[in-house]
């Protein structure tokens, strides 16, 4: 029994190098095409494979970002809604980045929100595992930590993302959020 299984796992694992192999082959004909295009500026007209297809389409991030110019970013109505999903996608990133830090002597935080059908601003599921701090140093730019939850991430056609401020923004100014995104 203990053979035989020794024997299953050295053919899975042979069949996983030859994938592995394969699609590295694919990346330098694709690395190859591309090169070939740029270098003689031709448009290029050739057929693509599922494979490189889907290769293409899983590395592509996509970049959402929405911005509160000057002082409205220190009045809470100002923060909503900035993205509706056209497709399914997964939000793989976030950052944050303000001009002028907030003031006032309670937390000011900032948190992504993932609204579904018809949920309102504030009532959606929270992609941060902890907010960003928008009483933080000004123009540092600060890197979000996602949700372990994975499914909350998973954006479906017509979920929309949104701000959802806590505290009181006194004084922040030029908040500009950036999330990542990947098509499914």
């Amino acid at each position: 029994m203990e053979e035989k299984l020794k024997e299953l796992v050295r053919e899975w694992e042979e069949k996983i190098q030859g994938i592995e192999r394969t699609f590295r082959e694919k990346l330098v004909e694709l690395e190859q095409l591309f090169r070939s295009f740029s270098e003689n500026k031709q448009q290029l007209n050739f057929p693509i494979d599922v494979i490189s297809k889907r290769i293409i389409r899983d590395s592509v991030v996509i970049p959402i970002t929405t911005k509160i110019s000057g002082t409205n970013a220190a009045t809470a109505i100002n923060y909503g809604r900035f993205f509706t999903a056209d497709r399914p996608y997964i939000v793989v990133g976030a950052s944050e980045v303000h001009g002028t830090a907030g003031s006032d002597g309670s937390a000011v935080s900032l948190q992504i929100e993932r609204l579904q059908g018809t949920e309102a601003l504030g009532a959606g599921d929270v992609l941060l595992s902890t907010a960003f701090d928008l009483k933080g140093t000004a123009d540092t730019v600060q890197y979000g930590t996602l949700t372990t939850s994975g499914t909350l991430l998973i954006l479906s056609r017509g979920d929309r993302l949104a701000l959802k401020d806590s505290g009181t923004p006194t004084s922040v100014a030029d908040v500009q959020v950036t999330v990542f995104i990947k098509q499914l």
